[in-house]
């Protein structure tokens, strides 16, 4: 079979539709699970009458924070590949600042564990500190995902490179910044 210029760019324009599809899947499914986790933690608080605590609440706080971060990369990746245009700079900058105020608010959570256990207001174990501790550890997988490295594997060319390579792949967003970091 030859290779000609127009069967070349039929694969491109193949190729940027198979990538606008994914990132629609993700901006999408990062955004619904921003509204779903809280819900599902609020339905099982009801379903057990269990309180949430203010550890739960903070730990549902920054899971959404992370989730709507990625999200709006997701989004702004969309529309960079259906535009062929970069991110902005602007944009990179609030994400770089997000990455900072995100670790501030993980190492803050423990903080609100111990003052609700010193408060001693019932809420410090139980549902409260499960769901919480779920949740902490979901933000901070969240934040190594999007701002370091890419630990989710859902899609055939990503396991394939996982398997060849056998070490995680720079997140999308990290490597995004480092071009930044380059350019200025």
């Amino acid at each position: 079979m030859a290779v000609t210029k127009r069967s070349i760019m039929r694969h491109d324009v193949s190729r940027k539709d198979k990538l606008i599809k994914r990132l629609r899947y993700l901006w999408s499914w990062e955004l619904f699970d921003s509204f779903f986790i809280p819900a599902v933690v609020l339905f099982y608080a009801v379903f057990l009458r269990q309180p949430l605590g203010l550890f739960t609440l903070y730990s549902t706080t920054i899971v959404t924070l992370i989730l709507w971060q990625g999200a709006a990369y997701w989004r702004l990746k969309l529309r960079a590949v259906q535009s062929d245009a970069p991110i902005g700079r602007a944009y990179l900058r609030r994400f770089a600042r997000l990455k900072r105020v995100n670790w501030i608010l993980l190492v803050t959570l423990p903080v609100v564990l111990g003052v609700e256990f010193w408060a001693g207001d019932g809420c410090a174990f139980g549902f409260n500190f499960i769901a919480g501790s779920s949740l902490y550890v979901l933000a901070f997988l969240e934040q190594i995902n999007y701002y370091y490295y890419q630990l989710m594997y859902d899609y055939g060319p990503d396991w394939r490179e996982l398997i060849r390579r056998r070490k995680l792949k720079k997140s999308s967003l990290r490597r995004a910044l480092e071009r930044l970091k380059e350019r200025e």
